[in-house]
């Protein structure tokens, strides 16, 4: 267990000491444990840690605590009801981030129509709720707090993990979901407490903003809903790597979750009462979500920037300490303004030179440099609001051009 961790020492690569936490594995096996700890890694590169064993480690303060129905630190303040629902308090901004009902309520809504949904423009009786929460604290500090919910529904059962950092100004939910429903979608609601709402989509290489009138729309993988309080604007963007179907009526952000149409059924063909079908997005599932309570507007929270760190999470490598050429930390391509991002790096169709594709994200004017450590070059331009561009990196040198999509 983690109990048993002989105590540790954690270094970068210059030997600065990093705290860490020990928390169960995935796997029960021998003493294997999991190590969490918070550290920057380069962009688009890597750096090296060493963890080693020691007589005496000072354990570190704790920034962050769990009890069975909340989770603080210091700049939120997350309290569950016996619904399984949450309410967030934002220390920084002093106010409740949900009006009314609690935050990420689990409704089961009406959902009659076919495979495609047709002729559905939104999904507006609700028919139940996941409840009867159960509650368990699985960590508690010093760097971060999980708290595990369950809750049912019918013949359904959902789990959801409540993680919360030290420092951070996030809340992570992993959520598990079994789904036996039938006619059935259920949505995660947001009460944002906020007048005017304004949400926020992502779409492919930018985003749209749409009306808060309940209508089923698509996004990708964030969404934010902002508005106004008394004390300026404020919002919730939501993060999440599964879901792509969103509602906003008013107040109320919703993300669609599962559904249990009869696959694959056409209107105006009916199904049977009495008939044996398959259903879909029945069984287990998982996906995580990140909110994101924030005043001021999503440019100004980086949320683009956060979504691609959320959904491409860096990847661990744990081997022995052995000898080496290459420097401890290393970065092969940055940026050095936050809302410009890099999102394609390739060979050429045609010849052996190098393409990245980048484009700006929050819908301002950028100046923006890219130091592309991986071939020892830079290149500097200016971005239009939303502006996609391809450069075409000469593998034997040369200057670096912009081209098409067509990479001519």
């Amino acid at each position: 267990s983690a109990g048993q961790v002989p105590h540790s020492l954690l270094e970068d690569e210059r030997g600065n000491p990093i705290p860490h936490q020990w928390t169960q594995a995935s796997t029960i096996t021998d003493h294997r444990v999991k190590l969490v700890f918070s550290a920057p890694v380069p962009a688009f590169g890597y750096r090296q840690f060493r963890l080693r064993k020691t007589d005496s480690a000072p354990e570190p303060a704790s920034a962050v605590r769990a009890s069975e129905r909340e989770l603080d630190n210091q700049h939120l303040r997350v309290d569950f009801s016996a619904d399984g629902t949450l309410a967030i308090f934002d220390k920084d901004a002093q106010a409740e981030v949900f009006r009314g009902a609690g935050g990420a309520r689990a409704v089961v809504m009406d959902d009659p129509s076919d495979t495609w949904s047709h002729d559905v423009r939104d999904y507006s009786v609700q028919v139940g709720a996941f409840a009867n929460a159960e509650f368990r604290v699985l960590e508690n500090g010093p760097l971060r707090a999980v708290l595990r919910v369950r809750t049912r529904y019918g013949s359904s059962s959902l789990q959801t993990d409540w993680i919360l950092s030290a420092g951070a100004r996030s809340l992570e939910a992993r959520v598990s979901l079994d789904w036996h429903e039938h006619l059935k979608i259920l949505k995660f609601s947001f009460p944002v407490d906020v007048r005017n709402a304004r949400p926020t989509y992502e779409i492919a290489y930018g985003y749209l903003v749409r009306k808060a009138v309940g209508e089923e729309d698509p996004g990708q993988r964030w969404v934010d809903l902002a508005g106004d309080r008394d004390a300026g604007a404020y919002g919730l963007a939501i993060i999440n790597d599964a879901k792509y179907g969103y509602s906003v009526t008013d107040n109320d952000l919703r993300l669609s979750i599962a559904r249990g149409a009869v696959y694959a059924q056409h209107f105006p063909r009916k199904i049977d009462p009495h008939g044996e079908y398959l259903w879909q997005d029945q069984g287990e599932q998982s996906f995580r979500m990140l909110l994101m309570p924030h005043a001021g507007t999503w440019q100004d929270l980086e949320v683009v920037r956060r979504a691609e760190e959320f959904t491409a999470p860096v990847p661990i490598i744990y081997q022995g300490i052995h000898g080496g050429s290459r420097p401890a930390a290393a970065s092969y391509l940055s940026v050095d303004v936050p809302n410009v991002v890099v999102s394609v790096v390739k060979k050429a169709e045609a010849g052996n030179d190098i393409i990245i594709r980048a484009y700006e994200t929050a819908g301002r004017p950028a100046h923006a440099t890219l130091d592309i450590g991986l071939m020892k070059r830079r290149w500097t331009g200016d971005f239009r609001p939303l502006e996609i561009k391809t450069l075409r990196v000469p593998a034997a040198g040369g200057e670096i051009r912009e081209v098409n999509v067509l990479e001519q």
